[in-house]
C-alpha cells in the first residue's frame, strides 16, 4: 500500500507515544528524529510499512533503546492470556467454530497502541471483548476462504502483535483439526509491539503449529528484499496466505502473492478505504 498524507499525523502519533514509553523528555528529540526521515524519504509512491520502518528505526536509535514497547507487550499477553478460556468457549459453543475463531483472533488485532484507538489498554480489551466479538466481520470472505483449508494444505500465518498472539492459537487449532498444515511467521526483531520469537517461546506456541519462521529483520510488516531463504521459498510453495493486521496488509497488497487472506480491524482511514471496509470494523478479506 503506498503511503498516503494521512498516515504522517498517524506515524507522528505512534512515535510520540513510544517515546514516552521510555522517557517524557525524549519526545522532542523523537519528533525531530522522525520529521527528519521524512524530509529526506518521503514520497506518495513509497510503501506506507517501509516509510514507516524507517521512521521507527531512527527513532529507536535516538531513545537508545531496541524495545520500548517490551512491557506494554508483556501487559497485552499477560491479559490476552486470562482471557483465553472463556474466548475459548465462546468457539466451543459456536455452531461455526472456525468463523467464531477467526472473529476472537481479530478482536485482538485492536491491541495496538499509540493510534487513534478507543482500546487505551490491554485490560480495557478484556473487559470489552465480547462486545467487539458480537460486532461480527463487516467484509466475510470465509464462504471463499472455505475451499482453500483442504486436508494437507500448507499455510503461512503472519502474525501481528503480542497478546493477539495469544487469541490466534483458536485459529490454529480449528485450522489443524482440518488436517492444515500451519507455520506461524514473526517478525525477526522487535518493532512496535508485534510478536517475536521470544514471545512464541515464552507462551509455548510452537507446539499449537507445524512450523515456526521469522522475517529476518527489524521492518513493519514484512520486508521482501531482506526475508530469509526458508521464508522465500515458504512463500512459493504455500497454498495460502493468512495475513494479519494492518502492517501485514500494508507490506503484502502491493505484491502478486497469492491468494492472500487478511485478518484484521480496519483502524485507520487509508487501510479501509483499500479494502472497501468502513473504518473500525473487523473484516476478513480474500484475493485470490
Amino acid at each position: 500500500m503506498k503511503i498516503t498524507a494521512d498516515c504522517v499525523p498517524c506515524l507522528l502519533r505512534r512515535v510520540i507515544y513510544e517515546a514516552r514509553l521510555v522517557d517524557e523528555r525524549n519526545v522532542p528529540a523523537a519528533i525531530r528524529a522522525a520529521c527528519g526521515v521524512f524530509a529526506r524519504r518521503y514520497r506518495p509512491d513509497r510503501v506506507s510499512a517501509t516509510l514507516a520502518t524507517e521512521v521507527h528505526r531512527a527513532v529507536y536509535r535516538t531513545l537508545r533503546t531496541d524495545d520500548p514497547y517490551h512491557n506494554m507487550k508483556r501487559r497485552s499477553n499477560k491479559a490476552m492470556l486470562e482471557l483465553f478460556p472463556a474466548a475459548e468457549r465462546m468457539v466451543r459453543a459456536s455452531k461455526d467454530p472456525l468463523l467464531a475463531a477467526v472473529m476472537c483472533a481479530i478482536a485482538g488485532n485492536i491491541l495496538d497502541f499509540g493510534l487513534r484507538n478507543d482500546i487505551k489498554s490491554p485490560e480495557e480489551l478484556k473487559r470489552r471483548f465480547g462486545g467487539i466479538v458480537s460486532e461480527g466481520l463487516a467484509v466475510n470472505d470465509m464462504p471463499r476462504l472455505r475451499p482453500l483449508l483442504k486436508d494437507g494444505a500448507d499455510i503461512l500465518y503472519f502474525a501481528d502483535n503480542c497478546g493477539e498472539i495469544v487469541l490466534d492459537r483458536l485459529v490454529w487449532r480449528q485450522l489443524r483439526k482440518m488436517g492444515v498444515h500451519v507455520t506461524l511467521v514473526v517478525r525477526g526483531r522487535p518493532i512496535l509491539t508485534d510478536a517475536t520469537m521470544a514471545d512464541v517461546e515464552e507462551l509455548g506456541l510452537a507446539k499449537e503449529v507445524d512450523r515456526v519462521l521469522d522475517t529476518g529483520s527489524f521492518a513493519v510488516g514484512v520486508d521482501f528484499k531482506r526475508i530469509p531463504k526458508a521464508l522465500r521459498r515458504s512463500l512459493l510453495d504455500c497454498d495460502l496466505i493468512i495475513s494479519k493486521g494492518m502492517a501485514n496488509f500494508e507490506s503484502f497488497s502491493g505484491t502478486r502473492w497469492r491468494p492472500i487472506a487478511h485478518l484484521m480491524r480496519t483502524k485507520c482511514a487509508p487501510v479501509a478505504e483499500a479494502t472497501s471496509a468502513p473504518r473500525d470494523v473487523s473484516i476478513l478479506k480474500l484475493w485470490r
